[in-house]
């Protein structure tokens, strides 16, 4: 039986709303000569290292981008006004489900994780919520230099949970994330919380089905109140 449950973070405890700063810092780079198509690819590139905590700063992703996109200007200026945008890009915004669940969840004596792939200025966002109250383990790639679907990762936050990848069930909307943690031993479960599977087109590689597809927590507690009771 299940002792542990882990949650991913984006889009399955909380979803993050823009500002409008990220379309601001789009027409700061395009002042400076760089394309928009340009400035896109560089950022994503910087983004796959700086999951992993390097570098574990926005600035230093700004740099990462820039280099990568191949800017040979000396402008401190432009780097300081993109890091800036680019900091307050996003607001993050709990689901009205994510409070409850957990302490559900707590309540009925199940040790609580979190497993999130984020950059260094989202790994407080948790604690900002209070919700590293509700948690016994949290593991944050940019912390432990490693992400989703490396499987050091999940091992790492059933041994933080002190139990056997096989005792926990890994919740997750990225379908290759949830077959990670099922390679492991994990019990998986899918939640999409939209209405296609359109946000998820880039992430169409062929991926283990899952044990079960939810929509929303609360079927999540409900499916586990059935397994014990059978």
């Amino acid at each position: 039986m299940p002792q542990a449950i882990i949650f991913d973070l984006f889009y399955t405890l909380l979803y993050d709303e823009g500002t409008g700063t990220r379309e601001k810092a789009m027409e700061v780079a395009q002042a400076a000569g760089i394309a928009e198509d340009d400035w896109r690819r560089g950022w994503r590139a910087a983004g796959d290292d700086a999951a992993k905590g390097n570098p574990g700063t926005t600035i230093g992703r700004v740099r990462r981008a820039l280099a990568e996109v191949g800017y040979d200007g000396e402008s401190k200026r432009l780097v300081d006004e993109l890091t800036g945008l680019m900091f307050v890009r996003q607001i993050p915004r709990l689901y009205p489900d994510t409070r409850g669940t957990l302490a559900d969840l707590r309540g009925r004596g199940y040790r609580i994780g979190l497993v999130s792939n984020c950059f260094g200025n989202e790994a407080h966002w948790p604690r900002e919520f209070e919700l590293d109250h509700c948690l016994d383990a949290m593991v944050m790639s940019c912390a432990v230099g490693m992400v989703k679907p490396e499987p050091g990762i999940y091992e790492l936050a059933a041994d933080q949970l002190g139990v056997a990848p096989a005792e926990c069930v890994f919740v997750d909307d990225v379908p290759s994330y949830v077959a990670g943690a099922m390679a492991v031993g994990m019990t998986g479960v899918r939640i999409n919380r939209f209405e296609s599977e359109e946000p998820y087109a880039e992430h169409k590689e062929p991926v283990a089905e899952p044990d079960l597809r939810i929509r929303e927590l609360r079927e999540l507690v409900e499916w586990l109140d059935g397994r014990r009771g059978a």
